[in-house]
């Protein structure tokens, strides 16, 4: 066999193995999402609705909300009754000031609290701080502006996606997210059995520095890992639009009624349980604008088509939704001004994501 055929064969296999034995949840982003844009640049030109002018699906917020506007002008365009209690730490401050901010922050609000990128994007940079020797190692790390919030011991959390077509509202998708556990053996440490998980990355040193991971869990102890809530960082998505009650649908609806700018999105919801969240009870800790994906569709009970079509359900109603709302004035950068912050974004987060990473 010649060097080329040679070669020719280890591409296929390798292509093969990605795309037919790997499941998609696990898939690069940028190769999993080249189909959907391609869908979504033709139901542009069919509807004849520039890419930019996507961003008037939520016309109310700075660029839609596509991953380069601030997080925190975000939540601040909706009633903060039903978010978490948040604050802005700016960058362009001394890092004796932003001590201060967050300890003033901290002094009402108490230990532990979060602290997250004010353009954060799939769980990068997001640290917990719960003492003032975390806020004194991390803070010195961070860049850019950041947000910093109550921490909620509520542990039942979900993406609920929401749309508004000629005025009507409807709840589009709700995923669950089941955070990375497991089940002690009594010879173990924390971090072999991390290890042997199997959406395991290194990524995940993330939070399992904030655990002891010398310890030995008993038999049958069953131990969560993670408080991100992001798919990259070792969360499984479910879909479990099931969950859907007349008592959330009201709820998740009065966080949108008084904010008719935003019409496309999915908010990340926390909850005390199951039945609080079917109840119509719980916080907001974050808001998600055009560029929220339907995270439903990552359920593994899903093959490849199905979660194709949920992806591409949400991108033609993207497009219509912007298509409605085109006379709407917005001021929109420059294609090579949003590709140069995207990519800035990006490489100040994986920085960061780096940094706080290799604390542990």
């Amino acid at each position: 066999m010649s060097r080329r055929s040679a070669l020719a064969n280890f591409l296929l296999l390798a292509a093969l193995e990605y795309f037919l034995i790997k499941p998609y949840e696990f898939w690069h982003p940028r190769i999993f999402e080249a189909p959907f844009y391609v869908y979504l640049g033709l139901q542009c030109l069919l509807h004849r609705v520039g890419i930019k002018s996507l961003a008037k699906a939520n016309y109310s917020l700075n660029h839609g909300e596509i991953g380069i506007a601030s997080k925190y002008e975000s939540q601040l365009a909706f009633d903060q009754a039903y978010f978490l209690p948040t604050l802005l730490v700016r960058d362009d401050v001394s890092i004796e000031e932003k001590f201060s901010v967050i300890l003033e922050f901290v002094e009402e609000h108490g230990y532990p609290v979060i602290l997250k990128s004010d353009v954060g994007c799939v769980g990068k940079g997001i640290c917990k701080i719960s003492s003032l020797a975390d806020l004194q190692e991390k803070i010195p790390l961070l860049l850019g502006d950041y947000i910093v919030q109550k921490f909620t011991p509520y542990t039942y959390e979900c993406g609920i996606f929401y749309i508004r077509y000629r005025g009507k509202p409807r709840i589009t998708g709700i995923n669950k997210k089941h955070f990375p556990t497991v089940i002690g053996n009594g010879c173990d440490t924390l971090l072999s059995l991390a290890r042997s998980h199997y959406r395991y990355t290194h990524h995940w040193n993330s939070f399992l520095q904030y655990l002891d991971t010398n310890r030995v869990p008993a038999v049958g102890e069953e131990v969560r890992l993670s408080f991100i809530g992001s798919h990259t960082l070792g969360c499984k998505f479910t879909d479990d639009i099931d969950l859907l009650t007349p008592e959330l649908e009201t709820a998740i609806f009065k966080v949108f009624e008084n904010q008719p700018g935003f019409n496309f999105g999915r908010i990340d919801v926390k909850s005390e349980s199951e039945e609080a969240l079917k109840a119509g009870k719980f916080v907001v800790i974050e808001v998600n604008g055009v560029a929220s994906l339907p995270t439903h569709m990552f359920d593994p009970k899903f093959n490849i088509l199905q979660a194709y079509k949920i992806f591409f359900e949400h991108g033609k109603y993207l497009v219509k939704i912007a298509c409605e709302h085109k006379e709407k004035s917005m001021d929109l950068l420059s294609y090579r001004e949003i590709l140069n912050r995207v990519k800035a974004n990006q490489h100040m987060l994986n920085q960061v994501h780096h940094q706080l990473k290799d604390l542990g």
